[in-house]
């Protein structure tokens, strides 16, 4: 079939699998969930979160978001990209995602996944989700990222 033009193809592997990701539970306490350092100069245009446990019984909603942190593992100049409230109703296996102006990272920044607002409710409250990110890779000359050596 043809007419659709030219797509990047890319490969899910052993490491990409549901079972090697970790869910962030409705009831999780707040902080850091995850930290991603960038290898490479990206331009981040997104935040996403798939459900991989229904939500229910939320009287309190789970806030997570994502972060930018301009100095590695520190949070001076840290901030908000994004965050997403999640509902009572959201189903395992949808997928949520929120768009936002392009940001760019040099190599040895860092983003960061945070549960924000803790979820609470009752005897039978539930939800989790798996946090992903929308980025694409920067040409940049090396030697405008600081924190890039090679080696020769």
């Amino acid at each position: 079939m043809s007419g659709y033009g030219t797509y990047d193809k890319f490969t899910l592997t052993e490491s990409l699998k549901d079972a090697n990701q970790t869910a962030i539970a409705v009831d999780a306490a707040p902080g850091d969930k995850a930290v991603f350092t960038a290898r490479q100069p990206m331009t981040v245009v997104g935040f996403g979160l798939e459900i991989t446990t229904t939500y229910a019984d939320m009287s309190t909603a789970q806030v997570v978001s994502l972060d930018k942190r301009p100095t590695h593992n520190s949070d001076t100049g840290r901030e908000e990209l994004a965050a997403i409230t999640l509902a009572v109703g959201y189903a395992d296996g949808h997928v949520y995602r929120k768009k936002f102006t392009a940001v760019e990272l040099d190599v040895g920044q860092q983003l960061v996944v945070e549960q924000k607002v803790q979820g609470a409710g009752g005897g039978s409250l539930a939800g989790g989700c798996i946090p992903f990110i929308l980025w694409y890779p920067r040409a940049e000359v090396a030697a405008n990222q600081s924190s890039l050596h090679d080696l020769t």
